[in-house]
């Protein structure tokens, strides 16, 4: 502990006064954090892209793609699985969601059934196997196409 002693003389307004309590501490390095190195992405980690299409034939999809469908009233995300066999989510929850089967859809005026494809500005037709019946929806506003298989970075 120091003692704080009282200045011989007394300074004027213009000077600056020595404070003994006021020492500078030494403070420890603290050690370099090295930067850090751009890795190279894994495959595996790569994002799956996503696709906006105007138009969509079922053909183009595979097992393990997804499909989401906005429409005017609703959104709809379809997981496929085989032969347009699919798990659909609508987003409404008075809708009945469960396996289905995209059938196609109608053209954007409304005059033509378009099967096994579908278009925004047309409509969208899915059937659930235990109904006669299908569901279609209200004119589609946008069409995103998630592929399954992942793709492959340039070497």
């Amino acid at each position: 502990m120091q003692a704080i002693l009282q200045p011989t003389a007394l300074p004027s307004d213009k000077e600056a006064i020595s404070l003994p309590m006021f020492r500078k501490v030494a403070v420890p390095a603290v050690p370099a954090v090295p930067a850090a190195r751009a890795a190279a992405t894994p495959t595996a980690s790569v994002p799956p892209t996503v696709q906006r299409v105007e138009k969509l034939k079922f053909e183009l999809l595979s097992p393990g793609d997804k499909l989401v469908v906005k429409t005017a009233n609703s959104t709809y995300n379809f997981e496929l699985a085989r032969d347009f066999h699919c798990k659909v989510v609508p987003s409404k929850a008075s809708a009945r969601s469960g396996e289905a089967i995209l059938m196609g859809g109608l053209n954007d005026d409304q005059t033509e059934y378009t099967p096994n494809r579908v278009l925004v500005g047309g409509r969208l037709a899915y059937q659930f196997p235990d109904e006669e019946s299908c569901v279609l929806t209200s004119p589609v506003e946008s069409i995103f196409w998630v592929p399954a298989k992942k793709p492959v970075p340039p070497a």
